[in-house]
């Protein structure tokens, strides 16, 4: 997900012609279109979202969700104002009166901000899906709760990994631009090393932001396994089924690898495709769905949020065409037997969830996400994907001249011999807008969670945080294991060390 929201500047100039009078706002919002046009309704709707999320999802304080998440997003958000209806649990999110949004919460479903509908219709929309009530599990981690941190396994260096990760949350900026909130190092299976900042503990869900694509990924995966879903044929969407239409040869492996060849406008400005869809748009698959070639499938990488929330709405349509059979799905297949009681992904108004966006989770189930990926689709005794489809997901898309990107995971980019991250060895990573990272490290047997809510003033330093991890854990490279099925014309596998 890209860094930056370019909605605050339009926000700023249509609050300076507000206090003009008159009707010169109306002119600066035609003349302006869609800029200013939409950054009101983009402002006011990522606010509601977000607070609604982080007072009824994450269970935090409506004003310290504003001061340390929304206000982070610009300054001008100070101009928000916030209406909270704890009968309802809704959140209404406004300035100066105008262009007021409302997310709705639903138990076990998250927020949804509203578009075309209103919180009774959503309420309906979600009768009879059973709400889990999580007890605390006596077991060991990932099948229960229990995490022992005293006993280590053999050639753990219990100092330099508590100092490594201790050093992973300082920050020098001067507004707390960094911000980690929590660190959970997976080791031998188990979790070797856990810390989270002040306010936040092993209950807390965090958003994930652009990490939910890879759950989303897993989710197709599941399908895929199941022979419900081909990968390498034409990807089933209904809008792309006529005859003579190009789109029809778009294959869902082409959709995992981000190179579908669809026009999508990624960067974060009012007006911005990505924009649209996330907070304009009741729809946000069909949203994806609509939009026409650029370039010819497969043969141009273009990082796109609309494309998760295609493959989402393919999943949803795959295991029912409702919000019920999909959270049934979703909890059946992945969340229920990898132990993430927590996890959830918020759906849009149409019921389908918001796969490239909106999946929360504890730091700890986070982390058991990453162990499925890391164990090659097993968890818990359990397979839920099969080795090919993990090993597919870490394989480097074959359009992306830099192999920085897998299918729906970030890889360390190999770039003229040299990675991205020079002092870690190759990795897989679900990763999100705020530095969220899920990374996986098969060869040193290892997961790295870190969650936090760093701003586009700064960025997390995984390169240095992560090799001294890494180095604390003592372990020598993993063996290469088999070759992993290539992809057709393509015999580039994840360099294993």
């Amino acid at each position: 997900m890209a860094r930056v929201f370019k909605w605050a500047g339009f926000v700023l100039a249509a609050l300076a012609v507000l206090a003009a009078g008159g009707g010169v706002w109306l002119f600066y919002f035609s003349a302006q279109a869609p800029f200013a046009r939409n950054a009101l309704p983009v402002g006011n709707g990522v606010s509601a979202q977000l607070a609604c999320a982080g007072v009824y999802v994450s269970g935090r304080p409506l004003d310290v969700v504003v001061r340390d998440d929304i206000l982070r997003l610009s300054p001008l958000t100070r101009f928000n104002r916030y209406r909270i209806d704890d009968a309802e649990k809704s959140v209404t999110v406004s300035v100066l009166g105008l262009s007021p949004r409302k997310s709705v919460y639903r138990p076990g479903i998250g927020c949804t901000l509203l578009v075309n509908s209103d919180a009774q219709k959503l309420r309906e929309q979600a009768r009879g899906i059973p709400v889990p009530s999580p007890a605390p599990r006596a077991e060991p981690w990932p099948k229960g709760d229990a995490v022992d941190l005293k006993h280590l396994p053999e050639g753990v260096d219990a100092g330099a990994l508590e100092r490594a990760v201790a050093d992973s949350f300082f920050d020098e900026t001067p507004q707390h631009d960094i911000d980690t909130r929590a660190i959970v190092v997976v080791y031998k299976g188990r979790i070797v090393a856990e810390r989270y900042a002040a306010g936040y503990g092993p209950s807390t869900r965090f958003l994930g932001w652009s990490a939910s694509k890879s759950v989303t990924a897993a989710l197709i995966g599941t399908l895929a396994d199941a022979g419900k879903l081909d990968l390498y044929g034409p990807a089933p969407v209904k809008e792309w089924a006529w005859p003579g239409d190009p789109r029809g040869a778009i294959t869902t492996a082409e959709l995992l690898n981000m190179s579908s060849g669809l026009e999508f406008r990624e960067p974060y400005d009012p007006g911005s495709d990505s924009t649209r869809m996330l907070f304009q748009e009741p729809d946000m698959g069909a949203y994806a769905a609509a939009k026409p070639l650029a370039h010819a499938p497969g043969t141009a990488w273009s990082y796109s949020s609309g494309t998760a929330n295609l493959l989402s709405r393919i999943v949803f349509q795959k295991s029912g065409g409702t919000l019920k059979n999909y959270e049934a799905y979703a909890r059946a297949k992945l969340f229920g037997p990898a132990g993430m009681t927590s996890a959830l992904i918020e759906p849009d108004e149409s019921g389908n969830f918001v796969g490239s966006s909106y999946m929360y989770a504890t730091a700890r189930d986070w982390a058991r996400f990453g162990l499925l990926c890391l164990d090659r689709g097993t968890i818990n005794g359990r397979r839920l994907l099969s080795e090919s489809t993990v090993d597919f997901f870490s394989r480097p898309a074959p359009a992306d001249a830099r192999r920085g990107y897998g299918a729906h995971f970030w890889l360390n980019a190999v770039d003229r011999g040299k990675r991205e991250f020079p002092h870690l060895p190759q990795f897989f990573a679900a990763e999100g807008h705020n530095d969220e990272f899920v990374t996986i490290f098969p060869s040193r047997g290892a997961v790295i969670v870190r969650l936090g809510w760093t701003t586009d003033r700064a960025s997390f330093d995984r390169d240095k945080h992560f090799a001294a991890i890494l180095a604390a854990l003592a372990v020598p490279p993993v063996p290469a294991g088999p070759k992993a099925e290539p992809l057709p014309n393509d015999d580039d596998t994840m360099v294993v060390e």
